[in-house]
Formats: structure tokens, C-alpha cells, sequence
């Protein structure tokens, strides 16, 4: 009653509302607010579901007002800042409208860490460096590169050889040199058999070969490439109309330019073929441990035997039986030992990966 009190005049008060009245306006009110309160309910905006992140990374955010932790998130469609402490969204920027490329900051510093992402605010103005700084910077500029177009671009195409272990021979293959890695192509078909980003390289990534493993007349035997995380090197051989300084040079310099990596080239010691072809052989993880246990699977595998990289989680599987247009299923047998998670060729119980 105190709204009635305060709004009436009083030369002309009104009697006093008996009980009954003063029920009915408390009920009143009552369900005039429940309704007000539902209807606010009804129309109250569906809280945004997260974007699906490709991937996130914790980076150092450089400005006019100093240097501050972010949140470095990365989605198809958007990539977004968050402030570590609050997880609240500092920055978002559409990936179609508002970024236009990224690229490492490159100094006399080896160690440097700095990039830059070059943004606008809604589709308007003109691009502009945003300044970072990253432990992850290779693969935060990796992901960057494949956000922004489904086709990285080539900077080199090589007619070469690769040896093939098994049959002991050199298969005529193009190596293609992209912002982010090599691309393995069938020389006849142009299927891509093979992939390796400059991020997942070992240090040493390159490794001279002193013989060309009845190769003849050649400036040197050519090069393996060794790979992290316990994939199998493989050995090239530059093919006729170039040479392996020529592809090594270019595979090197993309790497610094692109994703601001030094890929180390082995020049103190080289190995003949035969001796890589027996080390080669010898590869496996985790081969000298017990296993814990042993199951037969199937492998969905992406293109290029599964060493392309996925982007998102709703690819789906497509008429080879793998992931996507170009993927394929294979029997392997997984082995669980102490220390990793093995996967091997049912056949002659090789690592495959």
C-alpha cells in the first residue's frame, strides 16, 4: 500500500480497502508479476553455444598499454581472445570478413617468439598488426595458414625419389614445399600420398645420405626426412631437372618465413643408404616394452594415408570408409605398454605410424 499512499491526494483520501480488496490486489500483483516473469523468461535470448575450437593457446598480447596474458582461441569461423583470469571474450574477430593472414616478426633473435595477425573490427576499415608473442608460435601460425583457406599455398614443386624400403627402389614422386610443410604427390595420379608439417619435424629434420643406393653420378645421395612423435622417416632423392640443395634450400627457407621455424640440417655426419634402410627398419615406438594390452582395431584414416591434419570433428566418413572424400579404413593391432600407445600392422607387426 505504500505506492497508493504515496500517490493520493489528501483533501480527497478514499476509505480505507477492506481485507477482501486487499487480498485481491495482492493476488493481483502476485500473478501479474509470476506472468511478467515468465514472459521475460520466454523471450530471454537462448544463451550462444561455444564455437568448436580447432585449437588454444596461451600467448602474451603486446600494446600501448603494455604486455598482458590472452587466450589465443581458433575456430573456423572466428578467432577470439580471452583474458586467462575471467575467461571473458576481450576480442572476436570473423574469420571471412575481419583476419586477413599472420606471419612471424622475424629477428636477429633465433629464440624470438613475436607475431603478428593482421585484423579489422566488423568488416570495416583497413587491416591492422595485431602484436603477439608465443612458445606455440609455429603451430599457432600453422593452424592460422589452414583456417584461412582449405588450399595452403605452394611455394615449390620438385621432381623427386623416394626410396621404398621394402622393394628396395626409387619411385618418381613431386615433393611440394607449402607455408606450413612437404607434400608427398603421386607423380601420376596427383593423389597426396604423404604429408609432414614443419612443426612435427624432428631437430635434426634433415639428414644427408652419402650414396644414392645404386645411384650412380649424383652430387650426393640425397636427404631423409625425420619426423617427431615416433613417425617413420622416409629418403628422397632429388629427380632430373633439380637437385637436393635445391629442395632442401626451399624447404628451409619457407619454414623461417612462414612459421618463423629453423629447420636444422644434419651437415656433420651423413649416412649411406644401406645404413639408413637397417636404422629404418629398426624405428618403432615403445618396441622393447611390454605390452599391457593388445586389441584389433580399424583405423579411420584421413588422406594421405592419415597424415593429413583434421580440421573440426565433423568430418565425416566418406566412400573409402575413412574420414573424408580421400580417406580409407586399415586393420591395425594397438598396443598399450607403460609408456605409449602403439600401433601396429597386423601383418608383420611393423609400426605404422
Amino acid at each position: 500500500m505504500d505506492f497508493v499512499s504515496r500517490n493520493t491526494s489528501s483533501s480527497s483520501a478514499p476509505p480505507p480497502p477492506s481485507d477482501r480488496q486487499q487480498r485481491q490486489v495482492g493476488e493481483s500483483s502476485s500473478l501479474s508479476s509470476t506472468s511478467s516473469a515468465a514472459a521475460a523468461a520466454t523471450h530471454a535470448p537462448a544463451p550462444a553455444e561455444e564455437l568448436e575450437y580447432l585449437a588454444r593457446y596461451m600467448v602474451v598480447k603486446h600494446s600501448w598499454r603494455g604486455r598482458y596474458k590472452r587466450i589465443l582461441c581458433l575456430s573456423n569461423v572466428a578467432i577470439i581472445t580471452l583474458d586467462p583470469t575471467t575467461l571473458a571474450v576481450t576480442n572476436s574477430y570473423d574469420v571471412g570478413s575481419d583476419y586477413e593472414s599472420a606471419a612471424p616478426i622475424i629477428g636477429r633473435d633465433e629464440n624470438s617468439q613475436e607475431f603478428t595477425v593482421n585484423v579489422r573490427t566488423d568488416g570495416r576499415g583497413k587491416f591492422k598488426g595485431i602484436k603477439f608473442s608465443s612458445k606455440f608460435r609455429a603451430s599457432i601460425l600453422t593452424e592460422m595458414y589452414r583456417m584461412r583457406s582449405s588450399k595452403i599455398a605452394s611455394f615449390g614443386e620438385f621432381p623427386v625419389l623416394h626410396l621404398r624400403r621394402r622393394t628396395m627402389q626409387w619411385v618418381p614422386y613431386k615433393l611440394k614445399v607449402t607455408a606450413v610443410g612437404v607434400e608427398l604427390i603421386e607423380a601420376q595420379t596427383g593423389d597426396l600420398r604423404w604429408c609432414l608439417d614443419f612443426r612435427d619435424m624432428n631437430s635434426p629434420a634433415i639428414i644427408l645420405l652419402s650414396d644414392g643406393y645404386g645411384k650412380k653420378g649424383i652430387e650426393h645421395g640425397g636427404f631423409v626426412l625425420c619426423p617427431l612423435y615416433g613417425r617413420k622417416s622416409k629418403a628422397f632423392q632429388a629427380a632430373s631437372g633439380t637437385t637436393n640443395t635445391a629442395v632442401i634450400s626451399s624447404l628451409t627457407k619457407t619454414a623461417k618465413s612462414t612459421i618463423g621455424l629453423s629447420v636444422s640440417v644434419d651437415n656433420s655426419v651423413s649416412i649411406t643408404a644401406a645404413e639408413y634402410v637397417k636404422r629404418r627398419a629398426k624405428e618403432a615406438v615403445g618396441a622393447d616394452e611390454t605390452p599391457c594390452g593388445e586389441w584389433s582395431v580399424t583405423r579411420l584414416r584421413s588422406a594421405a594415408h592419415g597424415t593429413t591434419s583434421v580440421l573440426g570433428l565433423n568430418l565425416g566418413v566418406g566412400p573409402k570408409g575413412g574420414l573424408g572424400e580421400q580417406g580409407d579404413a586399415v586393420s591395425r593391432q594397438l598396443i598399450l605398454t607403460k609408456a605409449s600407445l602403439v600401433e601396429r600392422r597386423p601383418e608383420n607387426y611393423e609400426v605404422s605410424n
